[in-house]
């Protein structure tokens, strides 16, 4: 099976949540906003630029969930992912 990109995991995640129509809109307004931005900087569209978004995304969202938790008298305990789970 191939890897899904990052404009078909957007499509994806925004369908199961506002559904089918609204999906499309937000793809395609996405969409025109990477080509605008293409053009007008005169950037070459690379994928990856969106998997480090993601992962920094992923690390900020931890820090904050890691502060909230903090706050509210928790202790968390970093927990090593198992690789011979998956």
């Amino acid at each position: 099976m191939r890897e899904k990109n990052y404009l078909s995991k957007f499509y994806w995640k925004t369908k199961q949540r506002r559904g089918a129509k609204k999906a499309v809109v937000a793809l395609s307004r996405k969409i025109l906003v990477i080509v605008y931005n293409l053009l007008k900087h005169g950037y070459v569209y690379d994928e990856k630029k969106y998997e480090i978004t993601r992962i920094k995304q992923e690390f900020l969202r931890i820090k904050k969930i890691t502060a909230e938790a903090n706050k509210l008298g928790y202790d968390l305990i970093p927990q090593k992912k198992c690789v011979d789970a998956l």
